[in-house]
C-alpha cells in the first residue's frame, strides 16, 4: 500500500513536539528542509503543517514559517498560575543535539515541578510587551549582553546562563571551564608523547573558542614546550574555502587534531578523508561536543570532550524554581566538571 508522505510528515513533527525536541514558541523545520529530508514536494510538506495548524500544534506567520503553540493535544489546558520558564536557543535539528540536550534537561525539570518551557530570546523579553515569562534561561546571551540581561533582572524576571561567566555578581550562571578542560585534555596528550596538535576553529572574539584556545596555549606551557601557533587554523578561513584545511593537513606532520567545537567537525573529517587520512591509524582527532550521535551515525572513531548539559538545563530550572519562591535567595554561580570520552586515540590511553 502506498504510504501517504503527508501523514509520515505530521507524524514526524508530532514525535518531535512530543519528545521535546521542540519547544512552545519554537520554529519548525522550514519547508524546504523537509523537502530535502521526506524526498516530497513543498505541496505535500504544506498539507502535513496545515494539519498541525488545524489541529492547533503550529501556528503559520507569513514570510516567517510556522511555529509550534501548544504540546500533545490530550495535556490538560496550562492552568493560569502555571509558572512559565523562557529558553532561547536554536538548531534544535543539529546533530551535536548541544541546545536539544539542554532543553530536555530542563523540561524534564520543569514538568516534574508543574512548569512550563516556552522558546523565547533576550532582545524580545526586554522589548516586546506580550511574550511573558516567569524566569529565564539564557544559552546564547554573549558578554556585550550581560548587562542587556542583567536589566531584564532588575525588571523582575530572574534568570541564569548557560556556559558564561558573566563578571556582573548579580548574574547566576551553570559553566563548564572551556579552559581548563581543553587543557586537561591537552596536557595528557603532550604527556603521552604527543608534539603537534592542531587547533581547528580559533575565532577571535568568540568566547567559546577563546576559553579552548587559552587551554590548548596553556598545556603547551605547562610542558614546557613552545605553543604552536603555526598549528592554529582560524574558523572564519576554512568555512568560506574548501581547500584550505586540505593544504593545511597536507603541509604539517601532525599527531593529533582538536577542534574547538562539533558543528567544524564534519569539515575537518571531509578534508582528511579527501588526501587519504585514516582514523586513528595514521592521527587522532578529538573534539570539545558531545558528539556521540554524529560519530555513531558517520562511524568514525573520534574523542570527545563531553558537557553535562542535561544536568545543566535541570539545574538551571531548579535554581529558577527556588528564586521564584525566594527572591533573596544566594546567586548560583556554579562551575560543572565535563567528562572525557576517549575513542581509539592512543595518545589519551
Amino acid at each position: 500500500m502506498k504510504k501517504n508522505l503527508a501523514n509520515e510528515i505530521y507524524d514526524y513533527l508530532i514525535a518531535e513536539i512530543r519528545e521535546h525536541r521542540l519547544l512552545p514558541g519554537g520554529q519548525l523545520p522550514s519547508e524546504s528542509t523537509l523537502c530535502r529530508q521526506f524526498y516530497v514536494s513543498r505541496p505535500t510538506v504544506r498539507k502535513a503543517i496545515a494539519r498541525l495548524c488545524e489541529e492547533g500544534y503550529a501556528q503559520s506567520r507569513p514570510g516567517l514559517g510556522s511555529y509550534v503553540t501548544s504540546e500533545q493535544s490530550e495535556t490538560p489546558a496550562t492552568p493560569a498560575n502555571r509558572l512559565i520558564i523562557g529558553i532561547d536557543g536554536v538548531d534544535f535539528h543539529n546533530e551535536y543535539q548541544y541546545y536539544t540536550r539542554i532543553s530536555q534537561g530542563a523540561r524534564a525539570a520543569a514538568e516534574a515541578a508543574g512548569a512550563m518551557l516556552c522558546l523565547t530570546d533576550l532582545p524580545e523579553l526586554l522589548n516586546s510587551p506580550f511574550k511573558r515569562v516567569d524566569a529565564f534561561i539564557a544559552t546564547r546571551v554573549d558578554r556585550d549582553d550581560f548587562e542587556n540581561a542583567a536589566k531584564l533582572q532588575r525588571c523582575g524576571t530572574p534568570l541564569v546562563l548557560l556556559n558564561r561567566y558573566p563578571q556582573l555578581p548579580e548574574l547566576a550562571y551553570i559553566a563548564v571551564d572551556f579552559q581548563y578542560e581543553t587543557f586537561l585534555a591537552i596536557n595528557r596528550m603532550l604527556k603521552n608523547g604527543a608534539r603537534n596538535i592542531a587547533l581547528i576553529g580559533r575565532q577571535t572574539g568568540n568566547v567559546t573558542s577563546a576559553g579552548r584556545t587559552r587551554g590548548w596555549e596553556e598545556a603547551y606551557k605547562a610542558n614546557g614546550l613552545p605553543v604552536p601557533h603555526h598549528l592554529a587554523v582560524d574558523f572564519q578561513d576554512f568555512h568560506h574555502d574548501n581547500d584550505i584545511l586540505p593544504d593545511f593537513f597536507r603541509r604539517h606532520e601532525l599527531d593529533a587534531v582538536f577542534v574547538t567545537a562539533g558543528y567544524q567537525l564534519p569539515p575537518v573529517l571531509t578534508s582528511l578523508a579527501r588526501i587519504g587520512v585514516r582514523l586513528p591509524e595514521d592521527l587522532d582527532v578529538i573534539c570539545f561536543d558531545d558528539i556521540e550521535r554524529f560519530c555513531e551515525t558517520v562511524n568514525t572513531p573520534v574523542s570527545y570532550v563531553k558537557m553535562p548539559l542535561q544536568a545543566m538545563g535541570a539545574r538551571a530550572v531548579e535554581y529558577l524554581l527556588r528564586r521564584l519562591s525566594n527572591p533573596n535567595l544566594e546567586t548560583l554561580q556554579l562551575t560543572l566538571n565535563a567528562s572525557l570520552v576517549v575513542n581509539r586515540c592512543k595518545y589519551l590511553l
